[in-house]
């Protein structure tokens, strides 16, 4: 019993002697103390801000947010390098960083709210440590069975399984995983922005990888070529996705990136796209036009692919024959013949067109216009009484012009064949549970203003807004429902130039003049994707500072 006395009262001395030091040493580096831990679960976003292994390297772990700050538990508050990782972090965020003395104990607790994935990655872990021909077995196991749902209880099958329900619970539209530094990364892209997730050892990344492989159909064996597959996963609710899976040889390894593809999606809602007023009139009155083409321009990922099926799904019907050329094909329409080319066997969108038109088609869709053969065999499908669908890499819609003709488009033929050229750019969407209004100068507003008055007064009321309205802004303050980025799903901004008899006719006398082609879209009350985009900022779909993100140029207003 003296003895029992005696260990209690060493370590209620050794206690109290650790918190006077604890004290000593935040009032030493003029931080607050941490003296219990937050009731409250830490929000999952808040700690996918910085990867467990970065936490647990530097002692720091992000714990709360209250608006724009978020607060840091940190074992030494003085380590200079930690400090430098949160400067970092603060610009990259736009956050102030309120950091608190945490005790190694504390910070021990802290740590083990970190990723859902902990437990699937410790028995992924141990199964690859336990069993060096775990890789091996994956590829016999897939061989006994064509069956994509096989290994069902092997760890890896459920991290894999983890990562992918993480990914469709965020909302992300793809999955990055590769090797850095030995070690692998998973990064989710959620509304067009990249994020880290988590991070795992070498030797359960390969295996993933691995996985994710023989789940597409690829040779696991070849790491010196990049390949690509697909596969179906289904979560537990029942939602189904088809991932697009892209392997890449890197120089630690190999990067896999996963396209994520909702099933559930209905692109028929041209509105919920972000097609509004004249823009959309245009559009939906030219594509039940017999013939012609209509061009959808813009960069990789902003979603011209998306308004492309849009207008599928609204002219398939029964009596219509729609064939689509695509590379590759993203998403499977019922009722529509879909077809993947594949140039290493020859079959490209030239091969391609000229066998798609002897298959009677009402509507085409060529997935995108590359090379001069393919440019001149859409235009004369388009001439021969087909409706082409297809899209263009240019900057803006009237770019699409001189593009084609630089193809070697004959301008007459060109003048002819085309209907409509659209340009669109993605913006993030302000989450409507956090929105709040954003203040901007009288200068600002007045520059604004002048923006406003030269779009058509009839454009400016089909958006529900009036000419001369306030003026007034809005920005996402942060919540738990946008993961504290003030964003919460995307919207396309478009500008629409309808090829009219004056339009024609500049087209093929003067080879698509620019200056003349933007002044006679101009009159025939065009507005610009920054337009468009100030519009759908106005009523509060998005904030300025994305538009500018998008669009060339500034905005004409800088925030306060």
């Amino acid at each position: 019993m003296p003895d029992e006395l005696s260990q209690k009262t060493a370590d209620e001395i050794k206690g109290a002697d650790t918190s006077s030091a604890l004290s000593a040493q935040a009032k030493t580096s003029s931080v607050p103390l941490l003296t219990e831990i937050p009731k409250q679960e830490i929000d999952k976003t808040l700690l996918a801000l910085i990867p467990e292994d970065t936490a647990k390297r530097y002692g720091i772990i992000p714990f709360k947010k209250d608006g724009e700050t978020l607060h840091v538990a940190m074992i030494n508050p003085q380590d200079f390098e930690a400090l430098n990782m949160l400067r970092f972090l603060a610009e990259k965020e736009h956050v102030n960083i309120e950091i608190s003395l945490a005790s190694e104990k504390m910070f021990t607790d802290l740590a083990k709210q970190y990723t859902g994935t902990d437990m699937a990655l410790k028995e992924a872990i141990f199964s690859l440590k336990k069993d060096s021909e775990a890789i091996t077995e994956f590829k016999e196991e897939k061989q006994k069975s064509k069956d994509a749902e096989v290994f069902q209880d092997a760890p890896i099958t459920k991290l894999v399984e983890v990562i992918v329900k993480h990914a469709m619970d965020g909302r992300a539209s793809d999955i990055h995983i590769e090797p850095i530094e030995g070690s692998f990364r998973v990064r989710f892209r959620v509304d067009g922005i990249l994020r880290s997730q988590l991070v795992f050892p070498l030797e359960v990344g390969r295996a993933v990888i691995s996985r994710i492989k023989i789940l597409a159909n690829l040779k696991i064996d070849e790491k010196r070529k990049p390949q690509d597959g697909r596969f179906r996963f289904e979560s537990d609710g029942g939602v189904a996705v088809d991932l697009r899976v892209s392997s890449l040889p890197v120089i630690d390894g190999e990067k896999i990136v996963m396209r994520v593809l909702d099933k559930s999606s209905n692109f028929s809602d041209l509105e919920k796209l972000g097609l509004w007023g004249r823009n959309r009139e245009v559009l939906e009155r030219r594509i039940h036009q017999p013939f012609g083409i209509i061009l959808m321009t813009g960069p990789t990922g902003s979603g011209k692919s998306t308004t492309l099926y849009a207008f599928l799904q609204i002219l398939n019907k029964e009596e219509r024959n729609i064939i689509t050329l695509e590379d590759p094909v993203e998403y499977y329409v019922e009722g529509i013949n879909q077809s993947q080319i594949k140039p290493e066997i020859g079959y490209t969108f030239a091969s391609g067109l000229r066998s798609i038109l002897r298959q009677d088609p009402n509507v085409i869709m060529v997935g995108e216009i590359r090379d001069d053969e393919t440019a001149e065999l859409t235009i004369h499908a388009a001439l021969t009484g087909h409706l082409v669908l297809s899209t263009l890499h240019t900057n803006n819609a009237i770019g699409a012009i001189p593009r084609l003709i630089d193809m070697n488009v004959e301008p007459f033929l060109l003048a002819s064949a085309l209907q409509v050229v659209a340009a669109q750019r993605l913006v993030r969407c302000i989450c409507e549970h956090c929105r709040e209004e954003f203040v901007i100068t009288a200068p600002q507003r007045e520059r604004i203003q002048a923006v406003v008055d030269a779009i058509a007064p009839e454009e400016v009321k089909a958006y529900g807004l009036e000419a001369k309205q306030k003026i007034v802004f809005y920005q996402g303050k942060g919540c738990d429902q946008c993961g504290d980025s003030g964003y919460k799903g995307r919207v396309a901004i478009y500008e629409v130039v309808e090829i009219d008899e004056e339009m024609r006719a500049i087209i093929a006398d003067k080879r698509g003049n620019e200056t003349e082609v933007h002044a006679a879209a101009i009159k025939q009350g065009m507005s610009s994707m920054k337009q468009d985009g100030i519009l759908k900022a106005l009523k509060g779909i998005t904030t300025l500072a994305e538009v500018e993100r998008v669009t060339e140029g500034k905005v004409l207003v800088d925030a306060e």
